[in-house]
């Protein structure tokens, strides 16, 4: 029996520092049938020269520069021939056996739109900030209270049979672009929570979901916007109270969750 083909993706920019780590949390899992895809924006801090040491293991490679970390998911994904196809981040890490968890459950039915389970929380050194988080979870749930702590996006494989649009990702999100893509899924198919370790997501200073934290939530208000027309006035009031909090100074953008 032929082993269903995966497909990951590995955006990168400038993360020289955790990059190595996150190509081998690939190359190494245990299920051997992947396509591993690594699109560099052309990056400066050495980046180029550890993805050149295992380009003879990848499928596809580049670096020159690109429209950001949606562009190039999409260009990645653009490259897959994957049953299932995942985005892992320079900085974040899979578990081995990740992906033959994965399978295990995908070849049980491939009817789900997302297979997903735990994802832990780790900082910069790699050190454990959190066990494993994540829940079964539903459309509206979703919609109306975001991802977390229930489905994390480092441990979401995604059926490519139930992805029906040209791009992965919608590029006119810089942030929330994630949720927005699992919210497409979720709205139409089922989505498989497994109770076991996938991935581990890395929070640091220079992340994206820390530096700009008050412009991924006006993101994620404009998803739910579209996507939940029975919420409008929650979700009005909710960018009422996020205008106010900016005008009086109580959150400054990159500082305060919220």
């Amino acid at each position: 029996m032929t082993q269903p083909l995966v497909s990951i993706i590995t955006p990168s920019f400038n993360q020289v520092k955790w990059l190595e780590q996150t190509i081998l949390s690939v190359l190494n899992q245990t299920y051997t049938n992947i396509e591993y895809i690594i699109i560099d924006g052309g990056s400066t801090d050495g980046s180029k020269e550890i993805i050149e040491k295992y380009s003879d293991k990848l499928a596809y490679w580049q670096s020159q520069k690109d429209g950001g970390q949606a562009d190039a998911i999409n260009i990645g994904f653009r490259k897959t021939k994957g049953e299932l196809v995942a985005y892992l981040n320079a900085d974040d890490l899979l578990e081995p056996n990740a992906v033959a968890g994965i399978i295990s459950a995908y070849e049980v039915n491939q009817e789900f739109g997302i297979f997903y389970g735990k994802c832990k929380t780790i900082d910069s050194e790699g050190v454990l900030l959190s066990e494993g988080a994540g829940n079964q979870i539903h459309f509206n749930n979703l919609v109306k209270d975001g991802m977390l702590p229930n489905i994390y996006q480092p441990a979401c494989f995604f059926n490519v049979a139930y992805l029906t649009r040209d791009n992965f990702v919608v590029t006119k999100y810089n942030y929330a672009f994630d949720y927005e893509l699992i919210l497409s899924i979720s709205s139409q198919k089922t989505l498989l929570f497994l109770n076991r370790d996938i991935a581990s997501y890395r929070v640091h200073d220079n992340s994206k979901s820390h530096l700009h934290k008050i412009e991924a939530y006006k993101e994620k208000l404009s998803i739910q916007e579209t996507y939940s027309k029975k919420d409008f006035l929650v979700l009005k009031w909710k960018r009422l109270k996020l205008a106010i909090a900016e005008k009086t100074g109580k959150i400054t953008n990159g500082k305060a969750a919220l």
